[in-house]
């Protein structure tokens, strides 16, 4: 295969998202010395706070990236490590694409010069997508983009759930979407049902970070601004101006209080509900109106154990869409909704739909 029929991509991020894909990437090269089938992406260069290190095409030199990486300290006065001399150069390789894998704050500028320069921009991060309406609507707008550069996101929503494509779908195919009804943290699923069959709080949460299926802070995930930000990107692609300050926002609990001290009340409450048939979930809930008016909300509700949301195991999400054409039996989308590896599934197959490889 030329080089020109494969894509070049720039990783930003070396945490849970940002290592699968890279774990991914290494497999793939080895299995090229066997003859197997492969994916047509390159890893030019792996980038994070502390700088960027090229790769090379050998699976033990990708790995060393992340590996100098890390070791290095960080220069918290280098505000921007991804300069405009190197996107320049970057954006001479045949079919560039900008993996953000970080959940950092203010990456929506990098967005910015990137597309402008024509590289295509491929995010597992929610932040950039609810920043304010306006700023939001810079990222969709083909005057900032050079040559075609493409944009998507389908990580940002389910990990690798087809969420995004889904809502795309209905929207542009003529549907009205009436109320979208999701679980849409694959963390605090998992923690629930942790919950359901008596594992403490702490130890639960505990669990979800250890396997990867929490934000790097898990409050983020207690809290339900991961939740919210999610409900923000799905409102907005039925063409909703709404701001993340707008959602109906209840934290799973609170995120001030140490959990191990929340532990037994929290025990007590499920089991109150357990006696009752019903389990603690996490749940989203975007409505649009007939005016078209959007309003969304996220929180802890009790739901009985027949419940499509209750019946979800260990990390898996749930997406439900009423629509006009799917009013009395809604489309679901439903399964793994948390973890590095499908999260860099999802990642790598955006990698391949803006180059055009797919």
């Amino acid at each position: 295969m030329s080089r020109d029929a494969r894509a070049n991509v720039l990783l930003v991020g070396t945490g849970v998202v940002g290592s699968a894909v890279v774990n991914i990437l290494r497999r793939d090269l080895r299995e090229r010395g066997h003859g197997e089938c492969t994916l047509p992406i390159d890893l030019a260069a792996v980038a994070n706070t502390r700088g960027i290190v090229p790769t090379d095409a050998e699976a033990a030199l990708t790995n060393d990236a992340v590996k100098a990486l890390r070791a290095r300290s960080r220069d918290e006065s280098k505000s921007d490590v991804i300069g405009d001399d190197y996107l320049d150069a970057f954006a001479r390789r045949p079919n560039p694409v900008l993996v953000d894998a970080t959940a950092a704050d203010g990456l929506e500028d990098l967005y910015l010069r990137a597309l402008a320069r024509g590289i295509h921009v491929v995010t597992a991060n929610k932040k950039p997508l609810v920043v304010g309406y306006e700023k939001r609507q810079r990222l969709f707008d083909p005057a900032n983009r050079k040559g075609g550069a493409r944009f998507r996101y389908e990580a940002t929503v389910g990990a690798g759930l087809p969420v995004i494509e889904t809502v795309k779908d209905l929207v542009r195919t003529g549907d009205r979407v009436k109320k979208i009804e999701c679980v849409l943290s694959g963390t605090l699923g998992f923690v629930a049902n942790e919950l359901f069959a008596g594992t403490p709080l702490s130890q639960a949460v505990a669990i979800a970070k250890d396997r990867g299926f929490t934000e790097p802070d898990p409050r983020e995930d207690l809290g339900g601004a991961d939740v919210a930000r999610k409900a923000v990107i799905l409102a907005r692609e039925l063409g909703s101006d709404l701001e993340l300050s707008d959602v109906d926002l209840t934290a799973f609990v609170p995120t001030y209080v140490k959990l191990a001290e929340l532990d037994m009340e929290v025990a007590a409450r499920v089991k109150r509900l357990k006696e009752r048939g019903e389990k603690l979930v996490y749940l989203a809930r975007i409505e649009q109106d007939p005016d078209g008016r959007v309003k969304a909300s996220a929180g802890p509700v009790a739901v009985a154990l027949d419940h499509p949301a209750a019946t979800l195991a260990g990390s898996s999400a749930l997406v439900s869409f009423t629509s006009a054409r799917y009013a009395s039996d809604p489309l679901v989308v439903r399964g793994s909704g948390a973890g590095g590896p499908v999260t860099a599934s999802a990642v790598l197959a955006d990698v391949l739909k803006v180059a055009g490889l797919t």
